[in-house]
């Protein structure tokens, strides 16, 4: 491509209102707009990807509560969440950088064989209670037993197998050839495998992180960031030794995660998608939280995860 390509990974907190519950909030999404204009200003172009975990938790959970056959599509929940998120984003973007913003309705590749199908362990939607989680058990999903703040609670998990390819490719690259801002990959994509020389959807939730790691490498992004709650990768996270780890090579990253350290599901997968695509492109990729980018771009703040 002409111009360098930025892939920017948004977390829950810079679309959801922090009260819970997965609504939209619409100063945070201004706020993730102001930081595509800045990325613009800095001569980048920008695809912007984001989660849907709240989202689409809540969305099958009204469907379920109707009857509608639709709840047991994930792969038809994370695309109209794909655009229910993607029009909310592209309406700020629009608005604060009068470019021009196109929200792909994105589909990624897993393989039919992988083992996560057998083992759902992505969880979705928001904290349930004993009642709800016997509930949902009782309609053949599943779910976990999780500890918060003493109490115990529970969430549904769900099959999260690992992205191969993107479908959109080709076009993502000419939106952006164009001058466009693309979000794409929403949700991790629309799960599909290959079947006949096409592609049919499957019941499962990509992870984001890993699905947008994968995107920035075939774009061949030269930047891949993920913005998130915290700051920069933190050892020892939450407890009074906390503190952050300012670099990381991608041998270092890969050991962290061998041994366990990094939080599974929360920081882990964040860690894992920037150390493959570092690996594979050579190029560098950043965690931060929204608020500390301009300083991470700097050196300031953030985890840059480098080849060596």
């Amino acid at each position: 491509m002409s111009k360098r390509v930025a892939v920017v990974a948004l977390g829950g907190n810079a679309i959801e209102d922090p009260s819970g519950g997965g609504k939209p909030d619409a100063a945070r999404i201004m706020f993730t707009a102001q930081i595509v204009g800045f990325l613009l200003g800095e001569g980048y172009s920008v695809v912007v990807t984001h989660g849907n975990g709240p989202q689409v938790g809540e969305l099958q959970a009204a469907l379920l509560k109707v009857g509608s056959p639709l709840a047991s599509r994930l792969d038809l929940l994370v695309a109209m969440t794909q655009g229910e998120i993607g029009q909310l984003l592209a309406e700020s973007i629009r608005s604060v950088t009068r470019a021009e913003c196109v929200v792909v309705l994105t589909s990624v590749v897993v393989s039919k064989d992988d083992p996560a199908f057998s083992k759902p362990t992505k969880p979705i939607g928001r904290y349930l209670d004993e009642v709800e989680s016997a509930a949902l058990v009782r309609q053949g999903l599943s779910v976990r037993e999780l500890r918060v703040d003493g109490h115990r609670v529970y969430r549904q998990v769900v099959p999260s197998p690992s992205p191969i390819d993107v479908v959109e490719l080709q076009s993502i690259r000419v939106l952006l050839e164009q001058g466009s801002v693309v979000i794409a990959c929403g949700g991790g994509g629309i799960p599909v495998i290959r079947v006949n020389g096409g592609f049919t959807g499957v019941n499962a939730v990509i992870d984001k992180d890993l699905a947008s790691g994968l995107l920035a490498e075939k774009l061949g992004a030269t930047l891949f960031i993920i913005l998130t709650s915290v700051d920069a990768v933190m050892m020892d996270y939450g407890r009074p030794s906390q503190r952050p780890i300012p670099r990381l090579s991608v041998s270092q990253a890969e050991r962290l995660l061998s041994e366990g350290v990094l939080e599974e599901g929360s920081m882990a997968p964040k860690v894992l998608a920037c150390a493959k695509y570092t690996r594979a492109t050579k190029n560098d990729s950043l965690i931060t939280s929204p608020e500390r980018l301009r300083d991470a771009l700097k050196g300031f703040a953030g985890t840059r995860i480098v080849e060596a």
